[in-house]
């Protein structure tokens, strides 16, 4: 398949997810980032991370992706780690962090060398486009999961 038109694709629904039009629903921006830092932090009952949490997550994992596209080889998160979930205490940073991570990750998207998308991320065994894609997938899900958790919330409310 032609690399330029999947990574473009992928850039096109970043693009989406964060502030675009969605087919299902509301995008990230609407959705989640303009909820208040009471319905960000609130805990549920059963549920392990509260809004906030999963956004922190998110943004990680996007750093992630943009340290490796950028050439930062040694950089990397464990599993199950305070890097992997990081315990945010200001719902505007966690909102400008995402903020910032959905240019960082676009940009460093665009400038990755076509020639290199189907090399091998460092300290992984999957290729760069496997990665950019699976990031797309990581948000969507853990999307999901917000939605679960606000849901939740609105019913405790109601």
């Amino acid at each position: 398949k032609n690399v330029k038109a999947i990574v473009k694709n992928i850039s096109q629904q970043l693009h989406n997810f964060y502030e675009g039009d969605g087919w299902v629903t509301w995008n990230f921006n609407k959705k989640i980032l303009t909820l208040s830092p009471a319905d960000a932090f609130k805990k549920v009952q059963g549920l392990s991370h509260h809004i906030a949490g999963q956004v922190a997550h998110l943004t990680a994992w996007r750093n992630f992706v943009t340290e490796k596209l950028s050439g930062n080889s040694k950089f990397d998160i464990k599993d199950n780690s305070t890097q992997d979930w990081p315990e945010p205490v200001d719902w505007d940073q966690v909102r400008e962090d995402f903020r910032v991570s959905q240019q960082r990750l676009l940009d460093a998207i665009a400038h990755f060398p076509a020639k290199n998308w189907n090399g091998t991320v460092p300290g992984r065994n999957y290729s760069f486009l496997f990665m950019v894609n699976g990031i797309l997938e990581h948000d969507y899900y853990h999307y999901g999961q917000i939605g679960v958790l606000l849901a939740a919330i609105r019913k405790i409310e109601a």
